[in-house]
């Protein structure tokens, strides 16, 4: 059994924005039915408040017919998001020269200290085996969106797979950032 997620990020929010871009996502949201306002504790995993699932759910999904979905995180803080399930990052991308890295060895290690100063004060610069620039670690790109360091985040618990054009239509309410999905299950 277990829980699953599935989570969209903005993979550009500074924290002075991420409220501000979160906020017209989720009127959206509850407008059209897809979860109820406010968020309330207990709907996702932990003391997270989330947002329960609304009537008209099933607009945001594939096949409304698998699940019963839970609800709706919304993280506007330093967080890191990850999927499960998979064996781990194969590798990470430089977004200043475009070489891709193994992670392994002392480059696993450069991002696993990284990591940790990222969890702590939401910032974080890791220098680039390749070209040796010294890059922030949410703009690096991880293999199959295995990682990512952003300020904000929609963490969906236990609903069926999204469907693209639901993922599509969130990423429009976001200023033209880029985003990423995330999954896995705990």
């Amino acid at each position: 059994m277990g829980d699953t997620f599935q989570t969209i990020v903005d993979l550009d929010a500074s924290p002075q924005d991420a409220a501000r871009l979160a906020e017209p996502v989720v009127d959206w949201l509850v407008a059209e039915g897809i979860v109820l306002a406010p968020a309330e504790p207990g709907w996702a995993l932990g003391d997270h408040p989330a947002h329960p699932p609304g009537p008209n759910w099933p607009k945001a999904v594939a096949d409304g017919r698998w699940g019963a979905p839970e609800g709706l995180a919304l993280h506007t803080g330093h967080h890191i998001f990850y999927s499960l399930g998979q064996r781990g990052p194969d590798a990470v991308t430089c977004p200043r020269c475009g070489k891709t890295t193994a992670v392994e060895g002392d480059v696993s290690s450069r991002f696993s200290t990284a990591a940790g100063a990222w969890h702590e004060t939401g910032t974080a610069d890791v220098d680039c085996p390749a070209c040796a620039d010294s890059v922030p670690l949410s703009a690096w790109r991880w293999t199959d969106n295995s990682l990512a360091f952003v300020h904000l985040g929609f963490q969906f618990w236990n609903w069926p797979a999204l469907s693209e054009d639901f993922r599509a239509r969130i990423a429009q309410f976001l200023d033209g950032h880029s985003t990423a999905y995330l999954q896995g299950k705990v």
